[in-house]
């Protein structure tokens, strides 16, 4: 079987820069440390590397252990507390 080339996962790095915190998604039928690999070898391999240069790609422990998470490096949530 041919294997995808790197940059047809850039959507997934473009859908999590539209997030204000980033994704987590299923994989299945691939080892997802080969996945996350995948996914930093796209953004290497990308024309505007530096665009995709404040997500990081996680495997989460505990119940997400078929999961990858594509998250914003840094985050600045509005408090929400009452007032």
């Amino acid at each position: 079987m041919a294997k995808p080339s790197p940059l047809t996962w850039l959507p997934l790095l473009d859908r999590a820069l539209e997030t204000e915190i980033g994704i987590g998604f299923k994989v299945g039928g691939v080892e997802r440390t080969y996945f996350r690999n995948t996914l930093y070898e796209a953004r290497k391999a990308c024309a505007t590397p530096e665009r995709y240069a404040n997500l990081v790609m996680f495997l989460p422990g505990g119940d997400y252990t078929d999961e990858v998470w594509i998250c914003n490096k840094e985050v600045e949530l509005n408090d929400a507390s009452p007032t």
